[in-house]
């Protein structure tokens, strides 16, 4: 067994309890003072946090196998660097955008304008992440 392991394996379950647990606290004692839209957001925020905190714990470990073995990632995949941070960011900025519009903003509209809203920010990211990438594609092709 590798070293490290151990512990991320039992911080993984720890965490998938731990956030079951959540989840039956906050709906069984506070999602009542909150509309559909609000709380949708707190588990999406509280999906975020788990995510982040078992993917932190598990990319070092990922990282220092990869380093212990040797491995090292094909070129090709070192080379859209700029394309991949404007992915990651652009992802990012979307899960942040529907977290503040599902706490502060969709109660006032109906859900059938909430879609909307969800389709047109999906739109857009598409179109920055997949115009991004295609102009990359174009670029790269030149050299």
């Amino acid at each position: 067994m590798a070293p490290g392991f151990g512990w991320r394996v039992a911080l993984s379950i720890l965490m998938g309890i731990g956030w079951i647990c959540f989840l039956i606290v906050w709906l069984f004692f506070f999602a009542g003072d909150f509309d559909i839209f609000q709380n949708l957001a707190i588990v999406i925020v509280s999906i975020l946090v788990l995510v982040g905190v078992l993917g932190a714990a598990w990319a070092s470990w990922g990282m220092r196998m990869a380093r212990t073995t040797g491995w090292t990632a094909p070129q090709e995949w070192r080379k859209p660097i700029l394309m991949t941070i404007v992915s990651i960011a652009t992802g990012l900025g979307w899960v942040i955008f529907l977290i503040v519009w599902l706490f502060f903003y969709a109660s006032d509209y109906n859900g059938y304008q909430n879609l909307a809203i969800l389709i047109l920010s999906l739109l857009v990211v598409g179109i920055i992440t997949g115009g991004g990438w295609a102009i990359w594609g174009l670029v790269s092709k030149r050299r």
